[in-house]
């Protein structure tokens, strides 16, 4: 074979095939709530995942103090939320999670689904229908998971991202 046929082939993968990615990386909005949600969104943050905004709100807040709560858990969430490609809260059980409305609301006013995930250790036993935590996530989000331990949430958000 001539050297000038050799060096036309594509580098990998198959040929005639397209080389690149079709798609861009998914942006992914991950909020942590209430103490045991942002200790793990700060973990996950810590890691620097690509194409992942990481936000935090630990303080509970109603009313005229949910702007506030949100402007305190750091960087822009709401720019980070209408921008994003898929946006997941996470909390654990116990957690506060009452600021699930007010992200649920920045998210649907852009036509984007949230996910939360909810950690609930399996040594603890499965969340029953009198869960404040789990029925205000209900309310709130498009789709639930409850996982049994942390190292789901920067799986699956490794998983989705790519």
């Amino acid at each position: 074979m001539s050297a000038l046929v050799q060096r036309a082939r594509p580098a990998f993968g198959l040929p005639g095939r397209i080389q690149a990615p079709n798609s861009k990386p998914r942006s992914l909005a991950l909020v942590g709530l209430g103490d045991g949600g942002a200790a793990v969104a700060r973990r996950i943050g810590a890691a620097a995942p690509p194409n992942v905004d990481v936000h935090v709100l630990a303080k509970s807040a109603a009313g005229e103090n949910a702007v506030a709560a949100i402007q305190a858990g750091g960087g822009d969430l709401q720019r980070a939320l209408t921008s994003a490609d898929m946006i997941f809260l996470v909390a654990c059980r116990g957690d506060d999670v009452t600021l699930a409305s007010v992200v649920s609301g920045i998210a649907r006013g852009r036509h984007h689904p949230v996910t939360a995930l909810y950690i609930v250790p399996e040594r603890q036993g499965a969340p029953d229908r009198e869960d404040e935590t789990l029925k205000t996530l209900r309310a709130h989000v498009e789709m639930l998971v409850v996982v049994s331990d942390e190292s789901y949430v920067p799986a699956m958000i490794a998983a989705l991202g790519d």
